[in-house]
């Protein structure tokens, strides 16, 4: 990396090679994005229109109904493209990159207590961001006057493993949430995408691989608590030098949030007939929801503690920030062709999704 302490602004050769690493940077995101949503829909409609004997759009729902009655196809779509996408994305960005993944896989990186301060500042700011996230989408909607359609079960994509599915299917779904999308993901946006970015700052390239993850949800329900995560687990991996710390953390992450999504198509409340029965078919949620509220608690007053710590210490900037980082970061990323597109895309996702929750 170039010598930060010389703050000096990049001369024309250097603006023109700081141009064309953040146009080679972005190929990360765009292959990712176009083969995650693109391919994907292409190959879907397509397939679709075969099957429905034509390309009208009756007939390629009509085809798509056919494809979603398939447990192979669903499994294909649902999970085979966003599994190729990671592959593909980590591929190109290893090339571009150059990054020794297998560097950052070698050791934890941090002590136990380190992983526990990590692990306690990431569920609590999950659950603050959460909370945040929440109170916007009621305000959002409520000026939209759409609040009495709110539906947060779509919103929380509760139907990930929907009744009906076969035994193998179901646990495909799982694997992939739970152990190798994960896996992937930390490999693309704290390894590769990260170490891209932050060739010119360590800050700069944190936030925006943070903030990339979290518009890769296309979920305005889970930008801003995956953002902040990404930004604990940004931090961790510059700070560490690993990925195993974010990568363990984000599969208990998404382990628990999987957890209740097992438990609940076993519960049907069509045949309750009194409190009991309510009580007993409910029970494995309610236990599991309350291990989950107690270690997100405990997290919450293990965060304030490391907090009172660090403040009442002498400390520096948890991420160094200066004037040749400032000069070669924010200005050029946001004049990048490929990054605005890829962004704007993103953005519009996002935003639009809120009329899947409403």
């Amino acid at each position: 990396m170039t010598d930060q302490n010389t703050f000096y602004p990049p001369d024309r050769e250097e603006r023109w090679l700081i141009r064309r690493h953040y146009f080679r940077i972005a190929w990360i995101m765009i292959i990712l994005a176009l083969v995650f949503s693109g391919v994907n829909t292409l190959v879907m409609n397509i397939s679709a229109g075969i099957i429905g004997e034509g390309f009208t759009l009756e007939q390629i729902n009509a085809g798509k109904a056919v494809i979603r009655s398939i447990p192979i196809m669903r499994a294909i779509y649902s999970y085979g493209f966003p599994i190729a996408a990671d592959i593909a994305a980590l591929g190109i960005g290893i090339l571009v990159t150059k990054t020794d993944l297998r560097s950052k896989l070698r050791s934890a990186g941090l002590s136990g207590k380190g992983f526990l301060n990590v692990t306690s500042i990431t569920f609590s700011a999950a659950t603050a961001a959460s909370f945040v996230n929440l109170l916007l989408i009621f305000f959002i909607l409520a000026a939209m006057g759409k609040l009495s359609d709110f539906n947060a079960a779509s919103a929380s994509a509760v139907s990930i493993a929907p009744k009906g599915n076969p035994l193998w299917l179901d646990i495909l779904i799982y694997f992939y949430i739970c152990l190798l999308g994960p896996v992937l993901e930390e490999l693309i946006f704290r390894g590769v995408l990260l170490e891209g970015l932050r060739k010119y700052g360590n800050l700069f390239g944190i936030i925006m691989s943070a903030v990339m993850f979290g518009l890769m949800h296309q979920n305005i329900m889970q930008f801003l608590p995956a953002a902040v995560i990404g930004i604990v687990w940004g931090y961790t991996a510059v700070k560490s030098g690993s990925l195993i710390p974010s990568i363990l953390l984000h599969i208990l992450n998404n382990t628990m949030s999987s957890l209740l999504l097992v438990v609940l198509p076993s519960i049907d409340l069509s045949n309750m007939n009194d409190i009991s029965s309510l009580l007993k078919m409910t029970m494995p949620m309610i236990i599991i929801a309350g291990l989950i509220s107690l270690f997100r608690f405990a997290c919450i007053i293990g965060s304030i503690v490391i907090i009172v710590k660090y403040f009442s210490g002498t400390h520096g900037r948890l991420v160094d920030s200066n004037g040749y980082t400032s000069s070669r970061t924010w200005k050029y990323f946001f004049t990048s062709v490929p990054w605005l597109l890829i962004t704007g895309y993103l953005i519009y996702t996002t935003v639009t999704s809120i009329t899947h929750i409403a």
